[in-house]
């Protein structure tokens, strides 16, 4: 996985982004500091575009219409934990 994936996961997870507390995409993107993570990785992606894959992965899941909005999943949460740890 990509770098920039597993910041967003990273941070997502110290933001407390998990289960039941969800949020929009634009909240996420404002709480991660996605411009920074974009700017330090030299990533031209969307925001939009890497939380929709990172859905289609199981990472993040789906709580609004076609992927407004999310959090992390709980493998998601395992793979956070599982990184940290090392």
């Amino acid at each position: 996985m990509r770098e920039y994936y597993e910041e967003v996961l990273f941070q997502m997870y110290d933001k407390q982004i998990i289960g039941d507390s969800y949020a929009s995409i634009q909240t996420i993107a404002t709480r991660i500091k996605w411009n920074s993570i974009a700017k330090k990785h030299k990533v031209r992606k969307k925001f939009a575009n890497v939380f929709r894959y990172l859905i289609r992965k199981g990472y993040i899941d789906d709580h609004g219409k076609r992927g407004k909005a999310g959090s992390l999943s709980r493998f998601g949460v395992l793979y956070v934990i599982g990184k940290s740890g090392n």
